[in-house]
C-alpha cells in the first residue's frame, strides 16, 4: 500500500507530540502558577519574592494549604507608610509573619470533624485552630469565589491581613476574646499597623 507525504507528516507530528503532551500532564499547577499569572495578585507575588518565600507557594513544600491573597487594591487600602516599609530589605521578617497571616496549613472546605488547620504565625509558633472555630476573622470580605489548585485553596480578599492573639484586640468584646483563640484583622489604618509593629520589634519605619 502506497503510504503519501501528507500521512508520514502527520505520523511524525502525532509521534513528536505524545511526549510533549505527557509532560504538560505531568506538570501539575502549583499555588505560585496561579499567583504569578493573575494580574490581581502581582502586588502580593513582589511581597514573596521579596520575602524570599515562594517555597511556600511552588509545591517543595508537599502540604496542602488555604490562602487568603490580597488583591492590588488590598495593597492600596493598607497606609503607604506601611506598603513602603514592606519593601525595606530590613523588614524581611516581619514581611515573612506577615505572608503567613494568608497562609494556613489545611483546606477548609474539606475538613471533618477532628481536622485543623495551622498557622505559623503568632510569635514564630504553629498554632492549631479547630474546625476554624478559634479564628474570628474580622473586616475582611471576599472579592470572589475561591480558586481550588488540586488539593490546595487560593480565596481572593479585600484587605491585608495579619493575625493576632483575640485578647490583644481592643474591638472585641469579652465574649468575643473568650470563644476565640485568634483574630484575623486588616492593615488599614495606623491603629492597626501600630498593632502589627508592636509585635515586631525589629521593624523598621520609612
Amino acid at each position: 500500500m502506497k503510504i503519501n507525504l501528507i500521512q508520514i507528516m502527520l505520523a511524525f507530528a502525532l509521534g513528536a507530540l505524545a511526549p510533549q503532551q505527557a509532560l504538560a500532564d505531568h506538570h501539575k499547577k502549583t499555588l505560585w502558577d496561579v499567583i504569578t499569572n493573575d494580574d490581581r495578585f502581582s502586588t502580593f507575588a513582589v511581597m514573596v519574592e521579596g520575602a524570599n518565600v515562594e517555597y511556600l507557594f511552588n509545591g517543595k513544600t508537599m502540604i496542602n494549604a488555604t490562602v487568603y491573597i490580597p488583591t492590588n487594591d488590598a495593597f492600596d487600602t493598607m497606609p503607604q507608610a506601611m506598603n513602603a516599609a514592606l519593601r525595606f530589605a530590613e523588614n524581611r521578617e516581619p514581611l515573612i509573619k506577615l505572608i503567613k497571616s494568608h497562609y494556613f496549613i489545611g483546606t477548609a472546605n474539606n475538613m471533618e470533624e477532628g481536622d485543623y488547620l495551622m498557622t505559623t504565625n503568632i510569635n514564630g509558633d504553629q498554632v492549631r485552630i479547630e474546625q476554624e472555630k478559634n479564628l474570628w476573622v474580622k473586616d475582611m470580605v471576599i472579592q470572589s469565589e475561591p480558586i481550588m489548585v488540586g488539593d490546595n485553596k487560593i480565596v481572593p480578599v479585600d484587605c491585608v491581613m495579619f493575625v493576632q492573639p483575640s485578647t490583644s484586640d481592643y474591638r472585641l468584646n469579652v465574649q468575643q476574646q473568650e470563644d476565640y483563640l485568634l483574630t484575623s484583622c486588616c492593615l488599614r489604618t495606623m491603629n492597626e499597623v501600630a498593632a502589627f509593629v508592636k509585635s515586631n520589634t525589629f521593624f523598621e519605619a520609612p
